[in-house]
Formats: structure tokens, C-alpha cells, sequence
């Protein structure tokens, strides 16, 4: 299909080439210049007393030494939006135990939520039936992840879901949409992450991960590879223009 073959390729160049020339130019680089800053998505990993440190992939850890404060509480993990920007590394001194010092220039809170159960035939009233462009999907630090692009008139929260499908493969799920019949106004896009720690364990294999979703063009299927426990990748680059939060 056409369409797949798009969409797979648009991921595999954020994956890669975004990264390499984006973020990761920026971490390897020694001024630190204060004007420089990156945009994407991290994990909370609260520490208690209402602190935390950020985990940008599956290794790489930020300590928010400066800048904006979330607005929303840090007592639980989390995936959220950030802009930041660089302002040492762990041989700068002041960040013992984390890889980089940044100053948070904006975080926002990305919805998280655990897979949830098959419906039947409930399940297009209740999780929705409705399109989404599907920008990137990937697997990171326990998540699977998606950016997705819609219209929103501005004030009615989007309801996301991953479904667990019945009589299925045990990795086979349904990405879904519900805009309650506002698929008005602009265009926007939004961020939604899902715990992939209610699926069986993969005992050491590598499967394949299918993800079935709604888009204008009809339906489509994104496969990932997946092994549970191991790194799986690194969040793509993205814009925070037109961001829109979701339930």
C-alpha cells in the first residue's frame, strides 16, 4: 500500500536523520549556548518531595536545573512535552548521576495511559471510529508513542485509546480516536502514550507489533518491532506549533 510505504519512510527519517542532525548535534556540543534548544517528548521519573529528573530515551537523563516549573504534579511517571535547552554535561560538575543539566524552556504534559480492553461491538460508541493523520509512531522507554495530526475546534478534548483487541495476536492493537463530532476548525497535532507493560512479556524474542488505525485515506497498519525489556529507539524531533492535549 501506497500509503504505508509513506508513512514508514516519514518515520524512519525522524527517527534517524532528525535525531542525529538535531538533538543529538546539540548534545555533543560544547558551548552550550543558551540562544540553542530542542523539542520532544521525555519521561517524569519523580524522586519524591516533589522532584524529579527527566529520561529523554531509554538511557540518556536530564536533570531541570532551571528554567519553567510543570504545572501539573510530579508524584507519578509521566510522559511529557519539552523545549530545553542544554546547559552542561556530567563533566561540567553540579549533575552527579545524570547525563545533562538543561534549563526547561516549556513542558507540558503528554497523555498517558495504559492499553485498555476490547469492547466488541461497543467499541466504535465508546473509543470512537474517527481519522487521524498518523505522523510517527514509535517504542520508547516503556512506551509506545504516537503523534497524530487532526482537527480541533479549540476547546473539545479528543478522546485516545489502544486497544487490546480480542481473538487477535497477542501483539495486535487498535489506535483509537474519538473528537465527540467536533472534527472541526484548525488543523493541530497531538501526543498520547501508552504503558506497554500490561502486554505478555516477549521472553527474549523479538515480535511484530501491529497497530491498526483510522486514517482519511481508510484503514492502515503500523508494524513495529518490539522485544519487552530492551531499548527500542529514540523519540523523533518535532514542532510545538499547533500542540493539542488530549484525554
Amino acid at each position: 500500500m501506497n500509503v504505508m510505504k509513506t508513512l514508514k519512510t516519514f518515520i524512519l527519517v525522524l527517527g534517524t536523520i532528525l535525531l542525529s542532525t538535531s538533538l543529538y548535534s546539540c548534545l555533543d556540543d560544547d558551548d552550550y549556548s543558551l540562544d540553542k534548544y530542542s523539542v520532544g517528548v521525555a519521561t517524569i521519573k519523580p524522586l519524591g518531595g516533589n522532584t524529579y529528573y527527566l529520561q529523554w530515551d531509554d538511557s540518556t537523563t536530564f536533570w531541570p536545573a532551571a528554567g519553567a516549573t510543570p504545572h501539573f504534579g510530579v508524584d507519578k511517571e509521566r510522559r511529557v512535552f519539552i523545549n530545553f535547552t542544554l546547559l552542561g554535561d556530567s563533566t561540567s560538575g553540579g549533575i552527579k548521576g545524570y547525563d545533562y543539566a538543561i534549563r526547561v524552556n516549556r513542558i507540558d504534559s503528554v497523555l498517558t495511559k495504559s492499553i485498555v480492553a476490547d469492547l466488541g461491538e461497543k467499541n466504535d460508541e465508546y473509543y470512537g471510529n474517527d481519522p487521524v493523520w498518523m505522523k510517527s509512531v514509535w517504542i520508547e522507554d516503556g512506551y509506545i508513542n504516537f503523534q497524530f495530526e487532526s482537527y480541533f475546534d479549540g476547546y473539545t478534548k479528543h478522546f485516545l485509546n489502544l486497544v487490546k483487541m480480542d481473538n487477535t495476536d497477542t501483539y495486535e492493537l487498535e489506535f483509537r480516536h474519538n473528537a465527540y463530532d467536533n472534527l472541526s476548525g484548525g488543523k493541530g497535532w497531538g501526543l498520547a502514550s501508552f504503558r506497554l507493560n500490561n502486554l505478555p512479556e516477549t521472553n527474549g524474542e523479538t515480535v511484530t507489533m501491529k497497530i491498526k488505525y483510522k486514517s482519511y485515506e481508510g484503514d492502515e497498519t503500523v508494524e513495529l518491532k518490539y522485544k519487552s525489556g530492551s531499548p527500542a529507539g529514540k523519540a523523533p524531533m518535532m514542532g510545538e506549533e499547533n500542540f493539542h492535549s488530549t484525554n
